[in-house]
C-alpha cells in the first residue's frame, strides 16, 4: 500500500490521504529509449535499479542524444532479462523494429568491475550541465550470435549518426537543490532532473478526457475546450498511454484527484520500505508529444 502524508506546493495544510496503490512500475534501461514494465524494483539513491543507467551520446562530443533530438529512439527496445545463475545477473537485450534491418544485441545486466575495466572509458558524457564518467558498452559475446558489430555500431546504424552507448560510471552525479529543499543532497544516474518520477492514473485520465473532449468539440465558442492544431479525427479514437510521460512509479486509488501528486511532499510505500521526498515538479518537454508506438511527434498533444 502507498500513502501520501504531506502536501506543500500550494500552501495547503498537511493531512493524510486514503491508502493508495502502485499500479505500475516502469524502468527505462537506456535513456530516451522504450521503457519496460516490471513487477518490482529495488531502489538505490540514484533511482530504481536498471533505470537510465545507460545513455547514448554523440561519438565525438559525448553529449547525450535524446528523443527530443531523434524521436525514433523511442523505438529502441531494451529488455531486462534477470538470471541470478548468470555471472552478470542476466542481460539487457536490445531490439529494433523489423524494417530497420538492425540486428538485436545484448550485454551484461550487472557488469562486474573486472569486466568494466576491459571496456573503453569516457570521462565527459554530458547530460544537461553535468559531465559524467562511464564505460562504452560491449556485447556479451559479439561474435557468437548477432555478428561482429558492437552495440554502439548497431545504434549508429539505426540512428544514422555515430554514437556510443555508455554505462554509468562510479562518479556521483549530484542533482540541483530546489526552492522547497535548498539543502538537498541527492544523486541521479542519467535521469534529466531527479532519480524517480511519480505520476498518477487520475492525472492521465484527466488529460485523456480533455483531449477527447477537444477532439469531439464542435464550434469554437468561449465555453468549448480547444487544443489548437489538434487532429480531431485522429484523437477521437486514439488512446493515451502513460508511457508517453516516462514515469517510474504510477499510483492509483479511490478518491485520488487529478494532479494530486503535484502537492505531495512525502510518500511511504508499505510499512517497512522507507519514505521518499517529492522535491520538484517535472518540467514540461516535447517527449510526451511523441507516440511511443510509432515515434511520430504530434505538436498539439498533450498541450494542456
Amino acid at each position: 500500500m502507498f500513502s501520501a502524508i504531506k502536501r506543500f506546493l500550494w500552501g495547503e495544510p498537511a493531512h493524510d490521504t486514503p491508502p493508495l496503490q502502485i499500479t505500475k512500475i516502469l524502468v527505462h534501461p537506456i535513456k530516451s529509449c522504450k521503457g519496460t514494465s516490471v513487477q518490482e524494483a529495488r531502489y538505490a539513491p540514484d533511482g530504481l535499479e536498471y533505470d537510465r543507467r545507460l545513455v547514448i551520446v554523440d561519438a565525438k562530443t559525448h553529449v547525450a542524444i535524446t528523443a527530443r533530438n531523434i524521436s525514433e529512439m523511442l523505438l529502441i527496445d531494451p529488455k531486462v532479462l534477470v538470471d541470478e545463475s548468470d555471472p552478470y545477473g542476466g542481460k539487457i537485450e536490445v531490439s529494433f523494429p523489423a524494417d530497420s534491418e538492425c540486428e538485436p544485441f545484448n550485454f551484461p545486466l550487472r557488469p562486474t568491475q573486472d569486466l568494466l575495466e576491459t571496456w573503453p572509458m569516457v570521462d565527459n558524457a554530458a547530460v544537461w550541465r553535468s559531465n559524467n564518467d562511464g564505460y562504452v558498452v560491449q556485447s556479451l559475446d559479439p561474435d557468437a550470435t548477432y555478428g561482429p558489430d558492437t552495440p554502439s555500431e548497431t545504434l549508429s546504424n539505426f540512428l544514422g549518426r555515430n554514437v556510443l552507448l555508455v554505462f554509468k560510471g562510479p562518479r556521483l552525479r549530484w542533482v540541483a537543490p530546489t526552492t522547497n529543499f535548498p539543502q538537498l543532497k541527492a544523486t541521479a544516474a542519467f535521469q534529466d532532473g531527479y532519480p524517480i518520477l511519480v505520476a498518477t492514473d487520475s492525472s492521465l485520465e484527466d488529460i485523456a478526457k480533455r483531449v477527447r473532449s477537444a477532439a469531439n468539440a464542435e464550434g469554437d465558442g468561449e465555453d468549448t475546450f480547444q487544443i489548437y492544431g489538434l487532429d480531431k479525427e485522429v484523437w477521437k479514437e486514439k488512446e493515451f498511454a502513460m508511457e508517453r510521460f516516462r514515469p517510474n512509479i504510477v499510483i492509483g486509488g479511490e478518491g485520488l484527484l487529478a494532479y494530486d501528486e503535484e502537492r505531495w511532499e512525502e510518500i511511504e510505500v508499505g510499512q517497512h520500505h522507507g519514505k521518499m521526498l517529492l522535491v520538484s515538479l517535472c518540467h514540461r518537454c516535447q517527449v510526451p508529444n511523441i507516440d511511443v508506438e510509432t515515434a511520430e511527434p504530434d505538436s498539439s498533444v498533450p498541450s494542456s
